[in-house]
């Protein structure tokens, strides 16, 4: 047999085979074969919720509470229609460009709705990445979903009181068996899921959820470490002798109160309303759990017992697989490389038509829950920053692996950083190290100050005064000297701030691009704030131990102070900046000798370097004021010598 008739025999072979194989797929049961078509769009994920509510309303509590009249609020149904598709201006988006867009949420990757579940768990990957499984075990991304048992902070005991307040982990008529998971860290809040994968937005009052005793009433469902520990009956009576409007009795914290100091209401409001809402349309987005569940029934069977759910546990919070796919490489390559990043929890935007309006290009700002830009913003914020458009991602500077650097239970974040400020900004550090009391401070301390909140806490946030809900860092840098400019704004046509309605609050833009106003840089108040508690709460009027006059209460005096470091550098540079160019041009018709040609350019030189340090710093000499001030007085001198020189009246020949 020849060589072509041979691979003319081998074609035969395959296609026969091929053919055999298209016969058998063709026969094989529909159970077989793929349910969905992938991609699916983002209204086939809204559709693959079905299930999961019908199931819900036929079995969870609270429909029975509700036929029984023993419901306190009314709930909505929030489902992933209204979180991935309407919410953040998505159907105004919609509207303009004719396509849905999941503008605020993103979709993970898999839900534990994708049955079966093809989840491997973080300890399958530690076989063979070992370093980074250690990493991401300190971190918060592994603590954020715990199992009751596993607070150790608390010992297990869910109703300790905590940071000597009367609020626990869990709030009344809830147990750590009537949940599935708590979600949370010592560092901000605990919320919980219940054991049918909803949403803990309520709590029981005069009964047990567990035991369908008593009423389930909206709100007063949250731990907060601000409230409970920070914003106590004392502190917030100091608060409002500087801002009048500001809570100091329980009940005047209005919607997000509680009938405990240190709980409140999120997704809430207290007595009047509440979202009932499953964990497939919010929670899991980013703190997330997976099963290894292999069909519908099996899961449904498993609602209801938290101890079954537990079991069938594999992942809880931001573990491999979130970024990575489900089970990876391990499964055909169907998750090989990164099919999520950091973006999809934090990078939420939201539409804003003025933006749009006032310039084509930024369309979108960050999210607000209410006041502040919510936690998750860190992407947005930055999204139109010049570090982003210079292609700088969250990995350039963050190992994502090892987030917490320091103890995961700290109240404090410090995260692991592959790359510091001074790192690219090299002249900035050499300013700031001779800055005096500031240098011992970091870069971070004003160019990323605390700005964002974890939650919907309106009575609490007040952006002009920059507090006092603030527990994420800002990821905007830029900071903008003015009197009167605030980073943070009401929408347009607003007639006053009086903070009557948190409804269109936004980053406002100066160029396309956020910045960071006076009073968020030096006056903000963040309990949470490691920089500031550091730096013996820096300017705040209420964190503050400096004495009175370093208590700034307003941006003008903080504007005031700024320009007074800044003039003098600002009108050294611009004398040196002209002094060079009247050099340049005196050198090129002076009849003075070689000699004190190369004089004058030497100082010339010294004077240029100083002037391009002043002006590679950027600050103007906030960095540090009496040595930027020193710099351009010398360069001064330099331009002055070189002047002199030039000015010389040339020697007389002698006969």
């Amino acid at each position: 047999m020849t060589k072509h008739s041979k691979l003319l025999s081998l074609a035969a072979c395959l296609s026969t085979a091929f053919a055999a194989s298209a016969a058998m797929a063709a026969d094989a049961p529909a159970a077989a074969q793929s349910k969905v078509d992938l991609p699916r769009t983002l209204e086939g994920y809204v559709a693959q919720d079905k299930a999961f509510w019908d199931y819900l309303k036929a079995n969870h509590p609270y429909f029975k509470y509700l036929k029984e009249g023993r419901v306190v609020g009314k709930f909505t149904m929030s489902d992933r229609n209204e979180e991935w598709v309407e919410f953040g201006g998505g159907d105004k988006y919609a509207q303009k460009t004719g396509r849905h867009t999941a503008v605020t949420y993103r979709l993970p990757y898999e839900s534990f709705l994708d049955l079966p579940n093809n989840f491997v768990g973080p300890k399958k990957c530690g076989e063979c990445h070992p370093s980074q499984y250690e990493k991401w075990e300190r971190s918060r991304h592994n603590k954020i979903v715990r199992f009751p048992e596993e607070l150790t902070e608390v010992g297990g005991d869910m109703k300790k009181p905590l940071y000597n307040s009367k609020a626990s982990v869990l709030p009344e008529g809830i147990e750590a068996d009537d949940v599935f998971v708590i979600m949370g860290t010592p560092r901000t809040k605990y919320g919980f899921v219940d054991k049918w994968l909803v949403r803990g937005t309520y709590h029981v009052e005069d009964g047990n959820l567990g035991k369908g005793t008593g009423k389930i009433v909206a709100g007063g469902n949250q731990f907060s470490r601000n409230w409970a520990e920070h914003l106590t009956p004392e502190v917030v009576k100091k608060i409002n002798a500087w801002d009048p409007t500001f809570p100091t009795k329980l009940e005047d914290f209005g919607a997000q109160s509680s009938n405990v100091w240190g709980f409140n209401s999120y997704g809430a409001s207290n007595r009047t309303q509440a979202m009932f809402q499953p964990g497939s349309s919010y929670c899991e987005i980013c703190h997330t759990w997976k099963f290894d569940f292999k069909s519908q029934d099996e899961l449904f069977a498993a609602l209801g017992d938290s101890k079954k759910l537990r079991s069938h546990v594999v992942a809880k919070g931001v573990s491999c697989e979130e970024c990575h796919g489900a089970g990876a490489h391990l499964y055909g390559a169907r998750g090989a490389g990164m099919p999520s990043d950091c973006e999809r929890c934090h990078q939420r935007f939201v539409y804003n038509e003025n933006d749009a309006k006032n310039n084509f290009k930024t369309p979108f700002n960050s999210y607000f829950k209410s006041f502040c830009p919510a936690c998750g913003t860190e992407g947005s914020q930055s999204h139109y920053t010049k570090h982003y458009q210079k292609g700088m991602r969250c990995t350039t500077c963050h190992d994502p692996h090892e987030v917490t650097s320091n103890d995961w239970a700290s109240h404090y974040t410090v995260p692991n950083l592959k790359k510091e400020c001074q790192d690219c900004h090299t002249t900035a550090a050499e300013f700031f190290a001779q800055g005096g009391t500031h240098s011992r401070n970091s870069c971070t301390s004003c160019h990323m100050p605390m700005l964002g909140s974890c939650e919907n806490f309106a009575s609490i946030q007040r952006p002009d005064l920059a507090g006092f809900d603030n527990v994420r860092k800002s990821h905007i840098w830029r900071i903008l000297v003015d009197p009167e400019k605030k980073s943070i704004n009401p929408p347009e046509g607003a007639t006053d701030r009086k903070l009557s309605s948190p409804k269109g609050w936004h980053l406002t833009k100066d160029d396309g691009r956020p910045y960071l106003d006076l009073m968020w840089t030096c006056g903000r108040t963040a309990f949470a704030d490691k920089n500031q508690v550091d730096a013996l709460g820096c300017h705040s009027p209420i964190q503050s131990k400096f004495p009175e006059p370093l208590r700034f209460k307003d941006q003008k005096t903080i504007y005031n102070k700024v320009v007074a470091w800044q003039t003098p550098v600002k009108e050294g540079y611009a004398k040196i900046t002209a002094d060079l160019l009247t050099i340049s041009d005196m050198l090129e018709v002076s009849k003075i000798s070689n000699a004190d040609k190369a004089q004058v350019q030497v100082y010339a030189e010294q004077a240029r370097t100083i002037a391009a340090k002043i002006k590679d710093d950027g600050s103007w000499g906030v960095h540090a004021p009496k040595y930027a001030k020193q710099l351009v007085q010398e360069g001064q001198v330099f331009t002055e010598q070189a002047l002199a020189i030039l000015n010389q009246k040339p020697a007389t020949a002698k006969k």
